[in-house]
């Protein structure tokens, strides 16, 4: 066995040591308090409050131009993807994917409740950010005609010869007046880009198809990397063919979640092309430290360290 295999093999040894339930210590109630997972925890609270706050508020509304009417005149047809799955498959399907991986990994669960919260961070960001942005632009929905003039009568006020600010018919919900008026962007592609985009970088992290230190097969392990992603775009395409948004929205929904999703994960992981990109930061440090001390452990084994004269010399110095 040459050295390099001895290193590796050492190397791995403190890594399995460092993942073993068995052999970590109890986490006490002050060591929680202390931790930085309480802050990442508090920062997912206040961005749930944010998210849904903005969601029960109310749009602009804009003024519309009558030439540009046929650009909303398209039918009103039922969702294929309803609203209230999207936190299903988008947050609670990853969440129970986290869940399972820890027992396959045997990961601790301090580090299944930091992956959790930036998981449902990178969800509910996403959230706050698109209200954020439909909220103040009220884009009209290109089903908007059919749906605020069920019966063909356009009613408008402060209307002049171009345009004014429409009135929906009186049988029109409260809540379809307001969400004809949150086009751009996309809040379905947005959320599914965010959860199953975070899916995706965690499965590229944790199969390693762009690391060096993975095994053979990278195309298989891309490939099921992506299949979460496929979905997310699969949504936008139904938000699109069922004229409750733009392609415009869509994309811009899509960017959203996935670059949300993207920078949270990068907070928590290393880089996709890093030797160990399936550990969490705060692993490799602990990894890098006992890997520090016992290379130095071994180093001093052998006898051949610095001589007491030098090691005394050093010290007076």
């Amino acid at each position: 066995m040459n050295v390099s295999q001895v290193a590796l093999k050492s190397v791995d040894d403190v890594e399995a040591q460092t993942a073993s339930p068995h052999k970590q210590r109890r986490i006490t109630f002050l060591v929680i308090i202390t931790s930085s997972i309480v802050y990442d925890w508090l920062a997912v609270i206040a961005c749930i409050v944010l998210a849904l706050g903005l969601e029960k508020a109310k749009p602009r509304n804009v003024y519309v131009l009558m030439e540009t009417l046929y650009w909303h005149s398209f039918p009103h047809k039922a969702n294929t993807v309803p609203s209230w799955t999207v936190p299903v498959y988008a947050l609670i399907g990853p969440l129970v994917l986290l869940f399972v991986a820890r027992f396959v990994q045997r990961r601790p669960w301090l580090e299944l409740a930091r992956l959790w919260a930036a998981l449902c961070l990178a969800f509910f960001l996403t959230g706050a950010i698109t209200n954020c942005l439909k909220l103040p632009v009220g884009r009209l929905r290109p089903n908007f005609v059919h749906t605020c003039w069920p019966n063909g009568t356009m009613v408008f006020k402060n209307n002049d010869t171009w345009g004014g600010y429409p009135v929906c018919d009186p049988s029109v919900s409260k809540s379809d007046m307001e969400e004809i008026h949150k086009s751009w962007p996309s809040g379905h592609s947005s959320l599914s880009a965010a959860g199953l985009g975070f899916t995706t970088f965690y499965l590229l992290g944790q199969l390693r198809p762009f690391s060096q230190a993975a095994c053979e097969g990278r195309l298989w392990r891309l490939l099921v990397a992506l299949l979460p992603s496929f979905g997310a775009v699969a949504v936008a395409v139904t938000r699109v063919l069922d004229y409750w948004h733009f392609t415009s929205d869509a994309l811009t929904g899509l960017a959203i979640g996935f670059i949300t999703a993207f920078a949270v994960y990068q907070s928590i992981f290393p880089p996709l092309t890093h030797p160990r990109c399936q550990l969490l930061r705060d692993a490799l440090v602990v990894l890098a430290a006992a890997e520090k001390e016992k290379g130095m452990e071994m180093y001093l084994s052998r006898g051949d360290g610095p001589s007491c004269s030098v090691t005394e010399g050093a010290i007076r110095a």
